[in-house]
Order: C-alpha cells, then structure tokens, then sequence
C-alpha cells in the first residue's frame, strides 16, 4: 500500500492544512489546466440553459456593476441602488426605469440565444451565464421597484394628514395651556 501513494502524493496528505490543500489544488490546475478551454458538451449547455429558466436563479447573483447597452458603458448596479433608495418615482423616471427594462431584457434574451446556439467554450458559456442571470436580477429589481413605487400619493397625502394631525394638537395644547 505504501508503494502505491507516491511521495508528492504522500506529502499532498501527511498534516496538510487548508492553506496548502488550496495552493496545491491551483497548482494542479495550472498544470493540468481545468477544462475551462474545452468546448461546451451539450448536456452542459442544456444545464445551463435549465439554470436560467429556474424560478429562482438571481438569488445569490449581482447585479452587473458596469454595462454597456447602446455603446455606453452605464454603471447598472449604481443606477438600480439608487432607484431602489428613492421613496417616489416620477411618471418620467418610471417612463426611463420602463425603457432600461425593455432594453435589459432584449440583451438577455440574445445573451440565452448565443447560449443556445453558438460554439462556446465551457469558460465562454459560464462568464455568458453570469451576465444573462444578473440582467435577469436587474430585471426583477427593476420591475419590483417600478410597481412599488407608486404609492407615492397615497404617501405624501397620509404624510399630509400626519402634519395636519400634529398641528391641530399643538393648536389644542397652546388653548389649554
């Protein structure tokens, strides 16, 4: 038995840590290489395409930091915080929010197409499966936000009401007092 495990291998398992267990598993993969080069097997890309069809597939995903839709390289992560912070939108700003949508979703459904249809490398297809699954958290951000928002009349009139409230009670100390 002791014939069989080679001294690098006996080294590899004799009082390893998880630092060196970690530095020998990238060292292997440099050597070996870790098939990312390899062309896409259909199975995979049939995965993968499953993957982005489940109900669930922007949980745990980001939000891409920067996009680049019509040329322009947008800051998309920023853009839906930031919306996402505001109390109200206005009809323009959910007009613009309505556009950003429309046009997130064209480029995701292309992003699915190439997926499906192209010769893709298995590193080609995983970097093409996180952007199509943070457009698709994007998205559902972005929809969520633009249905939530519009109670912002319904809010500035109980703030109102609220405000009203307040001075007509100060109006009744200052009588009694």
């Amino acid at each position: 038995m002791a014939d069989a495990v080679s001294q690098e291998s006996r080294h590899v398992i004799d009082g390893t840590t998880p630092k060196e267990v970690l530095r020998d598993l990238k060292a292997a993969v440099r050597r070996y290489g870790d098939g990312a080069e390899r062309p896409i097997t259909p199975e995979e890309r049939h995965h993968l395409e499953l993957r982005l069809h489940r109900m669930l597939v922007w949980v745990g995903v980001l939000t891409p930091f920067e996009f680049e839709l019509g040329g322009k390289v947008m800051p998309l992560h920023d853009i839906v915080w930031d919306l996402l912070a505001k109390d109200c939108l206005t009809d323009e700003e959910k007009e613009s929010v309505r556009n950003l949508i429309y046009k997130l979703q064209n480029h995701e459904r292309v992003d699915e197409e190439v997926l499906h249809n192209s010769q893709l490398t298995v590193a080609e297809a995983d970097v093409l499966f996180k952007e199509a699954s943070g457009l698709l958290r994007a998205i559902l951000s972005l929809k969520t936000l633009v249905g939530a928002k519009n109670t912002c009349a319904l809010k500035s009139r109980a703030s109102q009401r609220r405000l009203e409230d307040a001075k007509y009670w100060l109006g009744f100390l200052k009588q009694i007092s």
